[in-house]
């Protein structure tokens, strides 16, 4: 039978003061993903992986597979780490057609794309893919037919909340490694940009000549220039909570609090830098 999806809503046992620093990680994959990997039995894979949260003292996550959500699995991991303490919301590592190579972006939904045992994510992602069947795109380099202003059209049009983050943006496929200086301040000005892109993954160079850094981006990008955000991308339980950190102020579990905590970000949102 299916499992019905539990809401995130306050708890005074995990907020006993109304809100707290919680650490969070917004670019997680699990067993679903065809990049994790995982040797253990599959009975025992939900209990294991939100122990892997635990032990990294992860407080809100967000599953992101590429271009794919099991809807199944992500409910079973979130009752179990509700249990724990932890709090999880919906996304997807989604391959954009843009840039150079593609542009990989983190769309974190609401509830209400699983609302009344709907799935509207997968919806979505069968729009996304028009034309191919998963087997095709259900991999990090399957890149979606539109490019980045079309694919936040799209999901607007399902009149349901979520907002975009840019995974690893000086990596490869990551937003400042493929799209070059001029499309970056035209972006910077597009109203769906400014209205939907809550952060940039994996900020690392604050300020370097001839090339795409800190400095520039927020010259481009001004007052419209995002949270800075962490997430391990682990491609197996070991590796969750490798990398820097980051942490949320919120009150509850919720996409309304993780939102309104990375658009006021100057206040709720803090990244402990390694040396």
């Amino acid at each position: 039978m299916a499992q019905t999806l539990q809401s995130t809503t306050t708890d005074p046992l995990l907020f006993p003061n109304g809100s707290a620093w919680v650490r969070a990680d917004f670019h997680l994959h699990t067993k679903a993903d065809k990049e994790f990997k995982y040797m253990g039995a599959d009975n025992d894979f939900v209990a294991a992986y939100v122990a892997g949260l635990k032990k990294a003292n992860i407080g809100l996550g967000v599953v992101t597979n590429h271009n794919k959500f099991a809807v199944e699995e992500f409910k079973a991991l979130r009752k179990r780490a509700r249990k724990e303490g932890v709090g999880l919301l919906p996304g997807v590592e989604l391959s954009v057609s843009d840039g150079a190579n593609g542009v990989h972006t983190l769309v974190v939904f609401s509830d209400k794309w699983l609302e009344g045992g709907n799935d509207y994510i997968n919806q979505f992602l069968n729009v996304a893919f028009t034309g191919r069947a998963p087997a095709q795109y259900e991999q990090e380099n399957g890149r979606t037919n539109d490019d980045l202003l079309k694919t936040l059209k799209t999901l607007e049009s399902y009149n349901r909340d979520f907002f975009v983050l840019f995974a690893h943006v000086e990596a490869d496929s990551g937003l400042w490694k493929e799209i070059d200086g001029g499309r970056m301040q035209e972006l910077a000005k597009n109203p769906l940009i400014q209205k939907y892109c809550l952060g940039f993954q994996k900020v690392r160079t604050h300020d370097k000549p001839d090339a795409k850094c800190r400095v520039k981006v927020k010259q481009w990008w001004g007052k419209h220039y995002p949270a800075e955000l962490e997430g391990c991308d682990g491609k197996s339980i070991e590796e969750i909570g490798r990398g820097q950190i980051s942490y949320l102020k919120i009150g509850e579990f919720s996409f309304d609090a993780v939102r309104y905590a990375l658009m006021d970000f100057d206040y709720r949102v803090s990244r402990l830098i390694a040396p």
